[in-house]
């Protein structure tokens, strides 16, 4: 069994400092376990008195344990900040070593020194990593970058683009992901499909102090934990992962836009602080009611495609909603809809839903998406003026009709219907393309349609057309 190196440091005055230090240093030598090592290798930097620079030189060179060269780097720092073998090793480490932990650590060692050979090393380093990767793309770093004087304090902005610079490098060549600058710091990060298993395998990902964007689309996350540092994000993406639950983006204040789609989410929550989200991505999970939603003022897109929702409710406070997705739910009834009188776009398809009602209140409704349910008749449209677009395929409706009012309505599908007839389309002066395709209409008379000027298609495939409503159809030319 081998000696504890708590236990070793702890009675240091019984076994000699002497020997303890000779104990530890055989564990860092010799022992096949991390943690031990590790641990050896703290006891021994707080024990020994400044006079071991190249034992610790050699193990943050060498060693294959990065902790260790880590822990090995930062009691140099500490202990032998003012060594003059220092600097050269940083600055070595900053411009030969191919390690993204260790040249950050060079960074802020750097930063440390405060001296004018230490600041000439970052600046010739940044300006060197700007001349080879960004040499077209200078005006996405800050003029201050290129106006410093080695005399002054490095400014932060200074440090921060350096280690920027760094991450972009590591993230682009050896990580493949997507990235994109804004003031010499990364604003953006795109790693889809990476295999990533929870947050912290992004790597330094808490220095990226200005990212605004981060897309996480399908990886295999079953957690978010470690997400909430990132204070500053807009647009997050997570959909197609393992998520079960909605949690550690409460504090994310500044987010606009979440997509937590496809993933194995049943309950809404977590979300009610996010009072400056615009848009909300929840399709195909598992959710079964709407809810803890109430604080979202400013949300404008809200989807819930291909959940378990039976009832529309408790969206009264979403007064500035202009789009609801709730296709492919247990949806028998539109209710709940009266407040939201900026909806511009409501999608209700392949629900259970037998009548059009409680749609009234939606004057600026633009787009009615209802297809794939069993509604009967057109009705309850007379309020809405302003639809340019009205989807009714796949229901059982006998009769064109309730379309009155659609002076504005520029494309109508009623395919996969058990329309009999082509009427009462005259008021629909607007109409541009008209979907009847797969319906029991036998009859096509062009007068039927010819007040239509400003229609450009009309799909009457599969359809027991008599052979002269056929002729008439095959001499629009414009018609398939």
């Amino acid at each position: 069994m081998e000696l504890d190196p708590e236990y070793i440091k702890e009675n240091i005055d019984q076994i000699g400092k002497k020997e303890g230090l000779i104990l530890l240093r055989d564990l860092i030598d010799s022992s096949s376990d991390p943690s031990i090592r590790q641990n050896a290798l703290i006891n021994y930097g707080l024990l020994e008195e400044g006079k071991n620079f190249k034992f610790f030189e050699h193990l943050y060179l060498s060693d294959e344990d990065i902790e260790l060269r880590l822990i090995a780097g930062q009691i140099l720092k500490e202990k032998y900040l003012h060594n003059k073998e220092l600097l050269p090793l940083i600055k070595y480490t900053l411009n030969r070593l191919d390690n993204v932990e260790l040249q950050i650590f060079a960074i802020q060692t750097l930063n440390s020194i405060e001296n004018l050979k230490a600041r000439k090393i970052l600046v010739e380093y940044l300006k060197e990593s700007i001349k080879k990767d960004f040499k077209s793309k200078k005006k996405i770093f800050p003029k201050e970058v290129f106006n410093y004087s080695y005399n002054e304090t490095i400014p932060e902005i200074y440090l921060d683009i350096c280690i920027n610079l760094i991450l972009y490098n590591f993230y682009t060549k050896k990580c493949g992901y997507h990235v994109s600058l804004k003031n010499g710091r990364i604003n953006y990060l795109n790693c889809e499909s990476s295999n990533i298993t929870k947050i912290n395998d992004i790597k330094s990902l808490n220095l990226l102090k200005e990212l605004k964007h981060l897309h996480l689309h399908r990886n295999n996350l079953v957690s978010l934990n470690g997400i909430q540092i990132l204070k500053k994000l807009r647009t997050l993406d997570v959909s197609l992962n393992k998520l079960e639950k909605i949690e550690y983006i409460d504090g994310l204040y500044h987010l606009e836009e979440l997509n937590l789609s496809y993933n194995r989410i049943k309950k809404i929550e977590g979300v009610n602080s996010l009072k400056n989200l615009k848009k909300l991505l929840l399709n195909q999970n598992s959710i079964s009611r709407i809810e803890n939603l109430s604080n979202l003022s400013n949300l404008e897109t809200l989807e819930l495609t291909r959940n378990k929702i039976e009832e529309i409710y408790k969206l009264d406070s979403l007064n500035k909603l202009e789009r609801l997705n709730l296709s492919f739910n247990k949806i028998e009834k539109i209710t709940g809809l009266q407040n939201l009188t900026n909806l511009m776009w409501l999608y209700l398809n392949g629900n259970r839903i037998s009548i059009i009602e409680g749609l009234g209140m939606l004057e600026k409704l633009k787009g009615l998406y209802l297809s794939n349910n069993i509604i009967e008749k057109i009705e309850d449209l007379e309020n809405l003026l302003n639809l340019k677009k009205i989807e009714l395929s796949h229901n059982q409706i006998e009769k064109i009709e309730g379309l009155q009012s659609q002076k504005e309505l520029q494309e109508l599908y009623l395919d996969n219907n058990e329309l009999k007839r082509i009427e009462n389309l005259e008021k629909l002066q607007s109409l541009i393309m008209l979907h009847l395709g797969r319906n029991q209409i036998s009859d096509f008379r062009r007068e039927s349609v010819e007040d239509l000027k400003n229609l450009n298609f009309i799909f009457l495939n599969d359809n027991p057309l008599d052979q002269k409503s056929l002729e008439e159809y095959h001499k629009r030319l414009k018609f398939p």
